[in-house]
Protein backbone atom coordinates (compact mmCIF):
# COMPACT_ATOMS: atom_id res chain seq x y z
CA UNK A 1 0.00 0.00 0.00
CA UNK A 2 1.35 3.41 -0.98
CA UNK A 3 1.90 6.15 1.62
CA UNK A 4 -1.02 8.36 0.46
CA UNK A 5 -3.35 5.37 0.75
CA UNK A 6 -2.07 4.61 4.26
CA UNK A 7 -2.54 8.26 5.23
CA UNK A 8 -6.08 8.28 3.86
CA UNK A 9 -6.88 5.08 5.76
CA UNK A 10 -5.51 6.48 9.04
CA UNK A 11 -7.49 9.68 8.60
CA UNK A 12 -10.68 7.77 7.88
CA UNK A 13 -10.13 5.54 10.92
CA UNK A 14 -9.50 8.60 13.09
CA UNK A 15 -12.74 10.27 12.06
CA UNK A 16 -14.65 7.02 12.40
CA UNK A 17 -13.33 6.56 15.93
CA UNK A 18 -14.10 10.18 16.75
CA UNK A 19 -17.63 9.81 15.45
CA UNK A 20 -18.21 6.59 17.40
CA UNK A 21 -17.10 8.15 20.70
CA UNK A 22 -18.57 11.62 20.22
CA UNK A 23 -20.89 12.74 23.00
CA UNK A 24 -24.58 13.23 22.20
CA UNK A 25 -26.28 16.60 22.48
CA UNK A 26 -27.01 16.87 26.19
CA UNK A 27 -28.14 20.46 26.62
CA UNK A 28 -30.76 20.71 23.87
CA UNK A 29 -32.98 17.81 24.98
CA UNK A 30 -32.56 18.86 28.62
CA UNK A 31 -33.75 22.43 27.97
CA UNK A 32 -36.82 20.99 26.26
CA UNK A 33 -37.29 18.40 28.99
CA UNK A 34 -36.29 18.31 32.66
CA UNK A 35 -34.56 21.72 32.50
CA UNK A 36 -37.24 23.51 30.48
CA UNK A 37 -37.57 26.25 33.11
CA UNK A 38 -33.83 26.91 33.41
CA UNK A 39 -32.25 29.82 31.54
CA UNK A 40 -29.20 31.01 33.50
CA UNK A 41 -26.15 29.63 35.24
CA UNK A 42 -23.74 31.60 37.42
CA UNK A 43 -20.08 30.73 37.91
CA UNK A 44 -16.76 32.24 38.97
CA UNK A 45 -13.38 32.51 37.33
CA UNK A 46 -10.16 32.95 39.27
CA UNK A 47 -6.46 32.23 39.14
CA UNK A 48 -4.65 29.34 40.77
CA UNK A 49 -2.57 29.14 43.92
CA UNK A 50 0.83 27.54 44.52
CA UNK A 51 0.09 25.09 47.31
CA UNK A 52 -0.68 21.47 46.31
CA UNK A 53 -3.18 20.93 49.15
CA UNK A 54 -6.92 21.26 48.57
CA UNK A 55 -7.43 23.42 51.67
CA UNK A 56 -4.44 25.82 51.56
CA UNK A 57 -6.12 28.63 49.60
CA UNK A 58 -6.76 31.12 52.41
CA UNK A 59 -4.64 33.29 54.68
CA UNK A 60 -0.87 33.11 54.85
CA UNK A 61 1.94 30.72 55.82
CA UNK A 62 3.07 30.65 59.44
CA UNK A 63 6.76 30.72 58.51
CA UNK A 64 6.36 33.77 56.24
CA UNK A 65 3.46 36.14 56.80
CA UNK A 66 4.18 37.79 53.45
CA UNK A 67 3.67 34.48 51.62
CA UNK A 68 -0.05 34.45 50.89
CA UNK A 69 -1.93 31.21 50.34
CA UNK A 70 -4.99 32.59 48.53
CA UNK A 71 -5.30 32.54 44.69
CA UNK A 72 -2.65 34.71 43.12
CA UNK A 73 -0.45 34.23 46.21
CA UNK A 74 -0.44 37.98 46.86
CA UNK A 75 -0.55 39.07 43.21
CA UNK A 76 -3.68 40.55 41.53
CA UNK A 77 -6.20 37.88 40.53
CA UNK A 78 -8.23 37.81 37.31
CA UNK A 79 -11.47 36.85 39.04
CA UNK A 80 -15.09 37.55 38.06
CA UNK A 81 -18.62 36.41 38.77
CA UNK A 82 -20.46 35.60 35.52
CA UNK A 83 -23.97 34.72 34.39
CA UNK A 84 -24.42 32.46 31.34
CA UNK A 85 -27.64 32.42 29.31
CA UNK A 86 -27.99 28.76 28.32
CA UNK A 87 -30.37 29.56 25.47
CA UNK A 88 -28.53 32.42 23.79
CA UNK A 89 -24.97 31.71 24.95
CA UNK A 90 -24.62 35.31 26.18
CA UNK A 91 -22.20 35.80 29.09
CA UNK A 92 -22.70 38.73 31.48
CA UNK A 93 -20.22 39.95 34.08
CA UNK A 94 -22.07 40.40 37.38
CA UNK A 95 -19.02 41.42 39.40
CA UNK A 96 -15.43 42.16 38.44
CA UNK A 97 -13.02 41.30 41.24
CA UNK A 98 -10.66 44.05 40.02
CA UNK A 99 -7.62 42.17 41.27
CA UNK A 100 -9.38 40.49 44.19
CA UNK A 101 -10.85 36.98 44.26
CA UNK A 102 -14.46 35.73 44.04
CA UNK A 103 -15.47 32.19 45.03
CA UNK A 104 -18.28 29.89 46.21
CA UNK A 105 -21.49 31.40 44.75
CA UNK A 106 -24.72 30.01 46.19
CA UNK A 107 -28.23 30.96 45.07
CA UNK A 108 -30.91 31.74 47.64
CA UNK A 109 -34.05 29.58 47.65
CA UNK A 110 -35.94 32.18 45.59
CA UNK A 111 -33.20 32.24 42.93
CA UNK A 112 -32.88 36.04 43.11
CA UNK A 113 -29.82 36.60 45.29
CA UNK A 114 -26.30 35.15 45.10
CA UNK A 115 -24.38 34.56 48.33
CA UNK A 116 -20.62 34.29 47.77
CA UNK A 117 -17.18 34.76 49.29
CA UNK A 118 -15.00 37.64 48.15
CA UNK A 119 -11.54 38.94 48.93
CA UNK A 120 -11.53 42.50 47.57
CA UNK A 121 -8.33 43.82 46.02
CA UNK A 122 -5.97 45.06 48.72
CA UNK A 123 -7.63 42.90 51.37
CA UNK A 124 -6.08 39.89 53.11
CA UNK A 125 -9.32 38.06 53.91
CA UNK A 126 -12.37 36.48 52.30
CA UNK A 127 -15.74 37.63 53.62
CA UNK A 128 -19.35 36.89 52.74
CA UNK A 129 -21.18 39.12 50.28
CA UNK A 130 -24.47 38.96 48.42
CA UNK A 131 -25.56 40.39 45.08
CA UNK A 132 -28.66 40.19 42.89
CA UNK A 133 -28.67 37.84 39.91
CA UNK A 134 -28.80 40.98 37.76
CA UNK A 135 -25.55 42.29 39.30
CA UNK A 136 -27.17 44.95 41.51
CA UNK A 137 -27.40 45.48 45.29
CA UNK A 138 -23.92 44.28 46.25
CA UNK A 139 -23.71 44.01 50.05
CA UNK A 140 -21.01 42.82 52.47
CA UNK A 141 -22.21 40.57 55.30
CA UNK A 142 -19.14 39.62 57.39
CA UNK A 143 -15.86 41.29 58.24
CA UNK A 144 -12.89 41.06 60.58
CA UNK A 145 -9.40 39.50 60.49
CA UNK A 146 -10.72 36.09 59.44
CA UNK A 147 -11.61 34.19 56.27
CA UNK A 148 -15.27 33.25 55.70
CA UNK A 149 -15.98 31.02 52.70
CA UNK A 150 -18.02 28.11 51.24
CA UNK A 151 -21.36 29.57 52.43
CA UNK A 152 -24.86 28.08 52.08
CA UNK A 153 -28.36 29.18 53.06
CA UNK A 154 -30.24 27.31 55.78
CA UNK A 155 -34.00 26.81 55.38
CA UNK A 156 -34.73 29.05 58.40
CA UNK A 157 -32.84 31.94 56.78
CA UNK A 158 -29.55 31.63 58.65
CA UNK A 159 -26.20 31.13 56.90
CA UNK A 160 -23.72 28.29 57.31
CA UNK A 161 -20.11 28.64 56.18
CA UNK A 162 -16.49 27.69 56.82
CA UNK A 163 -14.40 30.19 58.76
CA UNK A 164 -10.97 30.63 60.32
CA UNK A 165 -12.63 32.25 63.34
CA UNK A 166 -11.77 29.03 65.19
CA UNK A 167 -8.21 30.44 65.44
CA UNK A 168 -6.22 27.27 64.88
CA UNK A 169 -3.61 25.93 62.50
CA UNK A 170 -3.29 22.72 60.52
CA UNK A 171 -1.38 20.31 62.74
CA UNK A 172 0.64 18.89 59.84
CA UNK A 173 1.05 22.00 57.65
CA UNK A 174 1.76 25.72 57.83
CA UNK A 175 -1.65 27.23 57.00
CA UNK A 176 -4.77 28.07 58.96
CA UNK A 177 -7.79 25.87 59.70
CA UNK A 178 -11.39 26.61 58.73
CA UNK A 179 -14.34 24.97 60.51
CA UNK A 180 -18.11 25.28 60.12
CA UNK A 181 -19.78 28.36 61.61
CA UNK A 182 -23.33 29.71 61.59
CA UNK A 183 -24.70 33.25 61.47
CA UNK A 184 -28.00 35.06 61.16
CA UNK A 185 -29.15 36.11 57.64
CA UNK A 186 -27.23 39.39 57.78
CA UNK A 187 -23.94 37.84 58.90
CA UNK A 188 -24.32 38.69 62.59
CA UNK A 189 -24.24 36.45 65.67
CA UNK A 190 -21.49 34.24 64.25
CA UNK A 191 -20.80 31.10 66.28
CA UNK A 192 -18.79 27.93 65.72
CA UNK A 193 -20.79 24.70 65.51
CA UNK A 194 -17.83 22.36 64.91
CA UNK A 195 -15.13 21.27 67.37
CA UNK A 196 -12.82 19.97 64.65
CA UNK A 197 -9.11 20.75 65.07
CA UNK A 198 -8.64 20.28 61.31
CA UNK A 199 -10.58 21.46 58.28
CA UNK A 200 -14.27 21.14 57.59
CA UNK A 201 -15.25 21.89 54.00
CA UNK A 202 -18.12 22.41 51.55
CA UNK A 203 -21.25 22.12 53.73
CA UNK A 204 -24.47 21.52 51.78
CA UNK A 205 -28.09 20.84 52.69
CA UNK A 206 -29.55 17.33 52.48
CA UNK A 207 -33.26 16.96 51.61
CA UNK A 208 -34.10 15.88 55.18
CA UNK A 209 -32.71 19.10 56.70
CA UNK A 210 -29.32 17.79 57.79
CA UNK A 211 -26.01 19.23 56.60
CA UNK A 212 -23.60 17.15 54.51
CA UNK A 213 -19.94 18.17 54.71
CA UNK A 214 -16.32 17.05 54.50
CA UNK A 215 -14.44 16.43 57.74
CA UNK A 216 -10.67 15.97 57.80
CA UNK A 217 -9.39 14.28 60.93
CA UNK A 218 -6.56 12.14 62.20
CA UNK A 219 -6.74 10.86 65.75
CA UNK A 220 -3.68 8.66 66.26
CA UNK A 221 -3.64 7.64 62.59
CA UNK A 222 -2.36 8.87 59.23
CA UNK A 223 -2.75 12.59 58.63
CA UNK A 224 -3.19 12.22 54.85
CA UNK A 225 -5.87 9.55 54.42
CA UNK A 226 -9.14 10.38 56.21
CA UNK A 227 -11.11 13.32 54.78
CA UNK A 228 -14.51 11.85 54.11
CA UNK A 229 -18.23 12.68 54.25
CA UNK A 230 -20.10 13.46 57.47
CA UNK A 231 -23.53 14.82 58.37
CA UNK A 232 -24.91 16.87 61.23
CA UNK A 233 -27.89 19.00 62.13
CA UNK A 234 -27.66 22.72 61.29
CA UNK A 235 -26.99 23.50 64.96
CA UNK A 236 -23.98 21.16 65.00
CA UNK A 237 -25.69 18.37 66.93
CA UNK A 238 -25.87 14.76 65.77
CA UNK A 239 -22.50 14.59 64.02
CA UNK A 240 -22.13 11.20 62.33
CA UNK A 241 -20.36 9.49 59.43
CA UNK A 242 -22.21 9.71 56.12
CA UNK A 243 -19.73 7.78 53.97
CA UNK A 244 -16.15 6.72 54.66
CA UNK A 245 -13.84 7.21 57.67
CA UNK A 246 -12.89 3.51 57.86
CA UNK A 247 -10.88 2.82 54.72
CA UNK A 248 -8.02 5.24 53.93
CA UNK A 249 -7.27 7.39 50.90
CA UNK A 250 -9.29 9.80 48.73
CA UNK A 251 -10.55 13.24 49.62
CA UNK A 252 -14.36 13.26 49.33
CA UNK A 253 -15.53 16.83 48.88
CA UNK A 254 -18.12 19.13 47.24
CA UNK A 255 -20.91 16.62 47.94
CA UNK A 256 -24.52 17.50 47.06
CA UNK A 257 -27.77 15.48 46.89
CA UNK A 258 -28.93 14.30 43.47
CA UNK A 259 -32.56 15.32 42.81
CA UNK A 260 -35.10 12.51 42.87
CA UNK A 261 -32.70 9.98 44.42
CA UNK A 262 -31.15 8.97 47.73
CA UNK A 263 -27.71 9.49 46.21
CA UNK A 264 -25.20 12.31 46.42
CA UNK A 265 -22.72 13.58 43.86
CA UNK A 266 -19.23 14.25 45.24
CA UNK A 267 -15.78 14.90 43.91
CA UNK A 268 -13.25 12.19 44.83
CA UNK A 269 -9.86 13.89 44.77
CA UNK A 270 -6.87 11.52 44.57
CA UNK A 271 -4.78 10.67 47.63
CA UNK A 272 -4.54 13.53 50.12
CA UNK A 273 -6.55 15.78 47.82
CA UNK A 274 -5.52 17.96 44.90
CA UNK A 275 -5.26 21.73 44.54
CA UNK A 276 -8.72 23.35 44.10
CA UNK A 277 -10.58 20.12 45.02
CA UNK A 278 -9.84 18.62 41.58
CA UNK A 279 -10.98 15.01 41.23
CA UNK A 280 -13.51 12.70 39.61
CA UNK A 281 -17.26 13.18 39.85
CA UNK A 282 -18.58 10.22 41.84
CA UNK A 283 -22.10 9.10 42.72
CA UNK A 284 -22.40 7.82 46.30
CA UNK A 285 -25.32 5.61 47.36
CA UNK A 286 -25.14 5.89 51.13
CA UNK A 287 -28.11 3.54 51.50
CA UNK A 288 -25.61 0.72 50.97
CA UNK A 289 -23.85 1.76 54.18
CA UNK A 290 -20.89 3.97 55.07
CA UNK A 291 -18.26 1.27 54.41
CA UNK A 292 -19.31 -0.37 51.13
CA UNK A 293 -16.87 0.40 48.27
CA UNK A 294 -19.63 -0.52 45.81
CA UNK A 295 -21.58 2.52 47.00
CA UNK A 296 -19.24 4.86 45.08
CA UNK A 297 -19.41 4.91 41.27
CA UNK A 298 -17.02 7.13 39.28
CA UNK A 299 -18.67 8.80 36.28
CA UNK A 300 -15.71 9.63 34.03
CA UNK A 301 -12.03 9.20 33.26
CA UNK A 302 -9.68 11.65 31.60
CA UNK A 303 -9.02 15.14 32.98
CA UNK A 304 -9.91 15.89 36.59
CA UNK A 305 -12.91 18.13 37.18
CA UNK A 306 -14.02 20.49 39.95
CA UNK A 307 -17.19 21.65 41.68
CA UNK A 308 -19.76 19.07 40.50
CA UNK A 309 -23.40 20.19 40.76
CA UNK A 310 -26.35 17.83 40.08
CA UNK A 311 -29.07 19.40 37.92
CA UNK A 312 -31.18 16.27 37.49
CA UNK A 313 -30.87 12.57 38.24
CA UNK A 314 -28.75 12.20 35.09
CA UNK A 315 -27.20 15.61 34.31
CA UNK A 316 -24.43 17.34 36.24
CA UNK A 317 -22.54 20.61 35.89
CA UNK A 318 -18.76 20.44 36.34
CA UNK A 319 -15.83 22.81 35.89
CA UNK A 320 -12.89 21.52 33.85
CA UNK A 321 -9.92 23.84 33.57
CA UNK A 322 -11.26 26.89 31.66
CA UNK A 323 -14.45 25.12 30.62
CA UNK A 324 -17.96 24.83 31.99
CA UNK A 325 -19.13 21.32 31.13
CA UNK A 326 -22.33 19.26 31.22
CA UNK A 327 -21.76 15.62 32.26
CA UNK A 328 -24.16 12.67 32.36
CA UNK A 329 -24.03 9.28 34.12
CA UNK A 330 -22.63 7.59 31.03
CA UNK A 331 -19.60 9.87 31.12
CA UNK A 332 -20.64 11.88 28.06
CA UNK A 333 -19.82 15.58 28.16
CA UNK A 334 -20.80 18.77 26.40
CA UNK A 335 -18.84 22.01 26.74
CA UNK A 336 -21.20 24.89 27.57
CA UNK A 337 -18.61 27.66 27.84
CA UNK A 338 -14.87 28.15 27.45
CA UNK A 339 -13.34 31.11 29.26
CA UNK A 340 -11.06 33.14 26.96
CA UNK A 341 -8.79 34.41 29.74
CA UNK A 342 -6.11 32.65 31.77
CA UNK A 343 -8.30 32.06 34.83
CA UNK A 344 -10.08 28.78 35.42
CA UNK A 345 -13.83 28.26 35.71
CA UNK A 346 -15.24 27.37 39.14
CA UNK A 347 -18.50 26.62 40.98
CA UNK A 348 -21.24 26.56 38.30
CA UNK A 349 -24.74 26.95 39.80
CA UNK A 350 -28.22 27.09 38.23
CA UNK A 351 -30.29 30.24 38.73
CA UNK A 352 -33.50 28.56 39.85
CA UNK A 353 -36.11 28.47 42.58
CA UNK A 354 -35.73 25.45 44.87
CA UNK A 355 -37.78 24.15 47.81
CA UNK A 356 -36.68 24.74 51.37
CA UNK A 357 -35.67 21.70 53.35
CA UNK A 358 -37.48 20.96 56.63
CA UNK A 359 -36.20 22.99 59.59
CA UNK A 360 -34.68 20.78 62.30
CA UNK A 361 -35.32 22.47 65.67
CA UNK A 362 -32.26 23.85 67.46
CA UNK A 363 -31.32 21.64 70.42
CA UNK A 364 -28.35 23.65 71.69
CA UNK A 365 -28.49 25.34 75.10
CA UNK A 366 -26.07 28.26 74.61
CA UNK A 367 -25.60 28.87 78.33
CA UNK A 368 -24.56 25.26 78.93
CA UNK A 369 -20.99 24.02 79.13
CA UNK A 370 -21.54 20.27 78.88
CA UNK A 371 -23.40 17.56 77.02
CA UNK A 372 -24.13 13.90 77.61
CA UNK A 373 -22.80 10.76 75.92
CA UNK A 374 -25.28 7.87 76.01
CA UNK A 375 -23.50 4.71 74.88
CA UNK A 376 -25.90 1.82 74.32
CA UNK A 377 -23.40 -0.98 73.78
CA UNK A 378 -19.63 -0.51 73.67
CA UNK A 379 -19.25 -3.88 71.94
CA UNK A 380 -21.22 -2.80 68.86
CA UNK A 381 -18.89 -0.96 66.50
CA UNK A 382 -17.25 -0.85 63.08
CA UNK A 383 -13.97 -2.44 64.21
CA UNK A 384 -14.54 -4.50 67.37
CA UNK A 385 -13.35 -7.90 66.16
CA UNK A 386 -11.60 -9.92 68.86
CA UNK A 387 -13.22 -8.11 71.80
CA UNK A 388 -15.31 -10.37 74.04
CA UNK A 389 -18.25 -9.25 76.15
CA UNK A 390 -17.10 -8.47 79.65
CA UNK A 391 -13.61 -7.40 78.54
CA UNK A 392 -14.31 -3.66 78.79
CA UNK A 393 -14.72 -2.17 82.27
CA UNK A 394 -14.07 1.54 81.76
CA UNK A 395 -13.62 4.23 79.14
CA UNK A 396 -10.70 6.63 79.25
CA UNK A 397 -11.93 10.01 77.98
CA UNK A 398 -9.34 12.12 76.14
CA UNK A 399 -9.47 15.48 74.40
CA UNK A 400 -7.44 16.15 71.26
CA UNK A 401 -6.31 19.78 71.47
CA UNK A 402 -6.25 22.32 68.63
CA UNK A 403 -3.01 23.97 67.53
CA UNK A 404 -3.35 27.67 68.47
CA UNK A 405 0.12 28.67 67.23
CA UNK A 406 2.28 27.20 64.51
CA UNK A 407 5.98 27.12 63.70
CA UNK A 408 6.24 24.25 61.22
CA UNK A 409 4.25 21.69 59.29
CA UNK A 410 5.66 18.80 61.30
CA UNK A 411 5.10 17.22 64.72
CA UNK A 412 8.54 18.21 65.97
CA UNK A 413 7.55 20.48 68.84
CA UNK A 414 4.95 17.93 69.96
CA UNK A 415 6.72 14.64 69.28
CA UNK A 416 9.52 13.24 67.15
CA UNK A 417 7.92 11.56 64.12
CA UNK A 418 4.92 10.64 66.30
CA UNK A 419 1.58 12.29 67.00
CA UNK A 420 0.81 15.73 65.60
CA UNK A 421 -1.58 16.57 68.43
CA UNK A 422 -1.52 17.01 72.18
CA UNK A 423 -4.08 14.98 74.11
CA UNK A 424 -5.58 15.96 77.45
CA UNK A 425 -6.72 13.40 80.02
CA UNK A 426 -10.29 14.16 81.18
CA UNK A 427 -11.06 11.08 83.28
CA UNK A 428 -12.55 7.60 83.21
CA UNK A 429 -16.17 6.45 83.26
CA UNK A 430 -17.56 2.98 84.08
CA UNK A 431 -19.03 0.57 81.54
CA UNK A 432 -21.76 -1.63 83.01
CA UNK A 433 -22.19 -5.34 82.29
CA UNK A 434 -24.55 -4.83 79.34
CA UNK A 435 -21.96 -2.65 77.60
CA UNK A 436 -23.69 0.66 78.23
CA UNK A 437 -22.30 3.88 79.66
CA UNK A 438 -23.86 7.27 80.38
CA UNK A 439 -21.68 10.24 81.22
CA UNK A 440 -21.30 14.02 81.03
CA UNK A 441 -18.52 15.63 78.98
CA UNK A 442 -17.38 19.17 78.13
CA UNK A 443 -19.22 20.61 75.14
CA UNK A 444 -17.57 21.71 71.89
CA UNK A 445 -14.41 19.68 72.48
CA UNK A 446 -12.81 17.08 70.21
CA UNK A 447 -13.14 13.91 72.30
CA UNK A 448 -12.19 10.28 71.84
CA UNK A 449 -12.21 7.19 74.04
CA UNK A 450 -9.98 4.27 74.95
CA UNK A 451 -11.70 1.07 76.12
CA UNK A 452 -9.94 -0.32 79.22
CA UNK A 453 -10.02 -3.77 80.81
CA UNK A 454 -10.02 -4.62 84.52
CA UNK A 455 -6.29 -3.85 84.70
CA UNK A 456 -6.73 -0.49 82.93
CA UNK A 457 -5.00 -1.89 79.85
CA UNK A 458 -6.19 -0.70 76.45
CA UNK A 459 -8.60 -3.08 74.70
CA UNK A 460 -9.53 -0.79 71.78
CA UNK A 461 -8.52 2.78 71.00
CA UNK A 462 -10.83 5.11 69.09
CA UNK A 463 -9.10 6.64 66.06
CA UNK A 464 -11.74 9.20 65.24
CA UNK A 465 -13.38 11.87 67.36
CA UNK A 466 -16.81 12.82 68.60
CA UNK A 467 -18.23 15.97 70.14
CA UNK A 468 -21.41 17.29 71.73
CA UNK A 469 -22.91 20.76 71.62
CA UNK A 470 -24.04 22.43 74.88
CA UNK A 471 -27.06 20.58 76.24
CA UNK A 472 -26.91 17.81 73.63
CA UNK A 473 -27.38 14.15 74.46
CA UNK A 474 -25.56 12.10 71.83
CA UNK A 475 -26.30 8.40 71.53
Amino acid sequence: MKLPAITALLVSLFFAATASTASPDLLGPALNGPLRGLQYLVFCTRGSYDDPHWYANIGYYCDDEQHKAYPGNGKPDESRLFRLDLRSGEVTTLLDGQGGTIRDPQLDYDGRTILFSHRPAGSEHFHLFEIGVDGTNLRQLTDGPYDDYEPIHLPDGDLLFVSTRCRRWVNCWTTQVGTIHRSDPDGGHIRAISANTEHDNTPWMLPDGRVLYTRWEYVDRSQVEFHHLWSMNPDGTGQTVYYGNLRPHILMIDAKPIPGTREVLANFSPGHGVNEHAGRATVVSASLGPDDPAAAQTLHQGPLIRDPYPLTEDLFLVARNRQLVLLNRQGHTEVLYTHPGESQVHEPRPVAVRPREPVIPDRVQPAGATGVMALTDVYEGRNMEGVERGDIKRLLVLESLPKPVNFSGGPYLTSWLGTFTLERFLGTVPVVSDGSSFFEVPADRQLFFVALDEHDHSVKRMQSFTAVRPGETLS
